[in-house]
């Protein structure tokens, strides 16, 4: 699964791509964590390194974001599973709790 932006992460000689922007890399760039989140901008709370190239990545997207109006997209809510046999009526509890059979009065002593 893609992001549509994602950081270099450094570590040594090898470079890979990141889970997200640190901290400070936010800070450089003008904004909050909250915005950022907002955006769709992925964020990493423990990651403490600035990478230049990950600054200047995210004030060119930021950038264009506000021009175009770009938003998260919204999380699709899950569909409800269905309901039980009981719930539906179709056992014989089902059908007394909700009222679809009929009483047949006290049987008792007489």
């Amino acid at each position: 699964m893609g992001r549509l932006l994602s950081p270099m992460v450094k570590r040594g000689r090898k470079t890979r791509v990141g889970r997200g922007f640190s901290l400070g890399e936010l800070k450089e760039a003008g904004i909050t964590p909250d915005e950022a989140r907002r955006l769709g901008v992925p964020v990493d709370s423990r990651r403490r390194s600035t990478h230049p190239e990950n600054v200047e990545m995210l004030r060119e997207w930021i950038a264009r974001a506000r021009e175009e109006g770009i938003r998260a997209p919204k999380p699709r809510q899950e569909a409800k599973p269905p309901r039980g046999r009981v719930y539906r009526g179709l056992t014989s509890a089902g059908k007394k709790v909700r009222g679809l059979r009929k009483s047949r009065g006290f049987r008792g002593l007489p």
